[in-house]
């Protein structure tokens, strides 16, 4: 008798599990795609504080470029007459340290260049990276000597993007 009690206690339970409805496929779509939309929404968002974040970068970088432009160029013409003015057993040292500042503003006037495409400052930014590129070869140059230094060719190429950087800030 008791084998009979268990085994119709096993009977019941089993088919008490038998009997579960099974989860309707309309129910596993639809909580599929509430994952999906909620899901999409956060990376929605994401994307929204990443462009707010990147339009407030290119916002800071425009209010500052003309300031960081004029303190890099009077900072660069001090170090050129600095350097110039050093003993010649100096100089080389010098114009090692001029040609590693420089190297660093070239590095700042490149990474705002595509901060700034496609706008009034793009073209001022490459054109302020390509001044220090054009410095930083001249201060490898002038470790050569005074000589190498005034003979260094690039000026004119200095020149004109200095003055293409500088009318652009001026207005």
């Amino acid at each position: 008798m008791p084998a009979k009690i268990l085994f119709l206690l096993l009977t019941l339970t089993l088919s008490g599990c038998a009997s579960l409805p099974p989860a309707s496929s309309s129910t596993t779509t639809a909580s599929a795609a509430a994952r999906g939309a909620a899901r999409a929404n956060r990376n929605a968002e994401t994307a929204q504080q990443r462009l707010a974040a990147v339009a407030a970068q290119r916002a800071e970088a425009k209010q500052q470029f003309c300031p960081n432009w004029q303190q890099a160029l009077d900072h660069a013409r001090n170090n050129a007459i600095g350097c110039a003015q050093m003993p010649a057993n100096e100089q080389a040292t010098c114009w090692q340290a001029v040609s590693q500042w420089a190297q660093e503003e070239r590095h700042y006037f490149h990474a705002l260049a595509p901060l700034l495409q496609g706008g009034a400052y793009a073209s001022p930014a490459v054109q302020a990276a390509h001044f220090f590129d054009l410095a930083q070869g001249w201060a490898i140059t002038c470790q050569d000597g005074q000589k190498a230094c005034t003979v260094a060719s690039g000026h004119q190429q200095m020149d004109h993007s200095k003055n293409a950087v500088n009318q652009f800030c001026r207005r």
